[in-house]
C-alpha cells in the first residue's frame, strides 16, 4: 500500500469536491488484504482492557448496558476496569448486537500503518475504528458524524442509507437551526446477505 494508491483511487477532486461536503464510493481505494480478519477483533478483546465508550454494543440505535456483558473488576490501587463475559457477549452479538471499538490503530499494528498511510495523504490526524456485526440488524440508527469518515469495508456486505446534510460544518453539542438537537445527518448503515459465511456483516474499518 503505497500513499498515492490512496489518493489517486479515490480520484483528483476528492480533497476538493467530495471530501467534507459530499458522499463518494469508489470500489478498492484501498487495499484491505491485511487490514484486520476475525481473529483480530477476538485478540484485542481478549489482551485488552477496553471500557465503554472505547468499547461498546448497540443494537436499532440503543447503546446495550455494559453489565450485560461484562463485569467490574477492582484493583488495589482502587479503580475499576470490566471484564467482558463471553456467556453475556456472544448472545447479544447472535441477537443482533453491532460491536465498536474505538481507537484500534492503538491496538493494533496494520491499522496503525493504514491510518499513517492516511494521515501522510490528507494531511491530517486519522484515527481506526473497528465495527462488526453477526446479523442484518441495524445497530447505531440514523445518526450525523462531526468528523470526515472513510469505511473500508473489509469482509461482508452493507447495505448504506444517506440523508441530504441538515448543514456545512456541524461541531459537537450543537444545534441545528429550527431543532433541538443536533439534527439527523449523513449515514445509517444496515448489513445484507454476506458474501462469505457465516456472517452477514463483517469487521469494518472506519478512519
Amino acid at each position: 500500500m503505497t500513499n498515492p494508491s490512496i489518493a489517486e483511487r479515490l480520484g483528483e477532486d476528492f480533497l476538493a469536491r467530495a471530501l467534507h461536503g459530499d458522499y463518494r464510493h469508489v470500489s478498492q481505494a484501498a487495499d484491505a488484504a491485511g487490514l484486520m480478519t476475525w481473529d483480530d477483533p477476538d485478540r484485542i478483546l481478549t489482551q485488552h482492557r477496553l471500557d465503554p465508550p472505547r468499547l461498546r454494543l448497540s443494537r436499532e440505535g440503543q447503546t446495550l448496558l455494559l453489565p450485560d456483558y461484562a463485569t467490574p473488576v477492582s484493583t488495589r490501587c482502587h479503580t475499576v476496569w470490566h471484564r467482558l463475559q463471553p456467556a453475556g457477549l456472544h448472545p447479544l452479538l447472535a441477537d443482533g448486537a453491532s460491536l465498536a471499538v474505538d481507537g484500534t490503530d492503538q491496538l493494533h499494528q496494520p491499522l496503525a500503518r493504514f491510518a499513517e498511510d492516511l494521515e501522510r495523504a490528507f494531511r491530517t490526524d486519522v484515527r481506526a475504528n473497528v465495527y462488526a456485526s453477526l446479523t442484518p440488524t441495524e445497530g447505531f440508527g440514523v445518526h450525523w458524524d462531526d468528523h470526515a469518515v472513510l469505511v473500508v469495508q473489509l469482509e461482508g456486505a452493507k447495505r448504506w442509507r444517506l440523508f441530504g446534510q441538515t448543514r456545512p460544518a456541524p461541531l459537537v453539542g450543537g444545534s441545528a437551526p429550527g431543532r433541538g438537537g443536533a439534527g439527523r445527518r449523513r449515514r445509517c448503515g444496515r448489513p445484507t446477505s454476506p458474501s462469505t459465511p457465516p456472517t452477514s456483516s463483517s469487521p469494518t474499518a472506519a478512519a
